[in-house]
């Protein structure tokens, strides 16, 4: 015996499905956070309204509302779907275009995630609605959709994760991010591109040489 200390084991990689988990849970948990402070009147509201682009509390405590019923569906779906998910790449491949072929009842139209139907959001989707819409849909459009209604930054520190998972598992995070500067900076003549506007030149002053 020696009087040497054993190495630690090495740490492991962790899955795909364990990243996305762990990713759905820290939102979970912003997003339960935010509202607590909402109902508390601890949040900063001059942040708060920025981010989410309004002024209205109650429709912001909606929106967080219905991005953890989001939040909560989509953990359940990564849960159970564990294993497809931590597959090798061609077994995922093949599962997802067995998934293709099977029949599916046409899904009811569905509005566009930054203009529902009622903009005060009265009525939020039951439990299994929710369900439902989150089985359909790629896990990175979803993921998107939960970013928009607990109205993530690009300065949010679980940026860049979401970014990678949104890219990652069939969503679009160009859209998310022109989607957030919309909402954020609803400046009258912007440039959907993102480029900022053009300033006049200063009055007397001619064109430089």
């Amino acid at each position: 015996m020696t009087g040497a200390a054993s190495s630690p084991p090495p740490a492991t990689e962790p899955t795909r499905s364990g990243r996305l988990l762990g990713l759905v849970r820290k939102l979970i948990g912003y997003g339960r956070q935010l509202s607590t402070a909402l109902f508390q009147r601890t949040a900063d509201l001059t942040t708060v309204t920025c981010e989410f682009g309004t002024k209205d509390i109650t429709l912001i405590l909606r929106r967080i509302a219905r991005g953890l019923l989001l939040a909560s569906a989509l953990e359940a779906r990564i849960i159970d779907g564990a294993a497809r998910l931590d597959a090798p790449p061609e077994r995922a491949a093949r599962a997802a275009t067995a998934a293709r072929r099977t029949p599916r009842a046409a899904p009811r139209p569905r509005a566009a995630a930054t203009e529902p139907p009622d903009p005060r959001l009265e009525r939020l989707p039951s439990a299994e609605e929710i369900a439902a819409d989150v089985r359909r849909r790629p896990i990175g459009a979803v993921i998107a959709d939960i970013c928009r209604d607990l109205g993530i930054l690009p300065s949010h520190p679980l940026w860049r994760e979401i970014r990678l998972a949104v890219m990652g598992h069939g969503g679009n995070s160009v859209a998310l991010f022109m989607d957030i500067m919309r909402r954020v900076l609803p400046v009258r003549g912007l440039d959907p591109t993102g480029a900022p506007p053009r300033l006049p030149a200063p009055a007397g002053t001619g064109p430089s040489s």
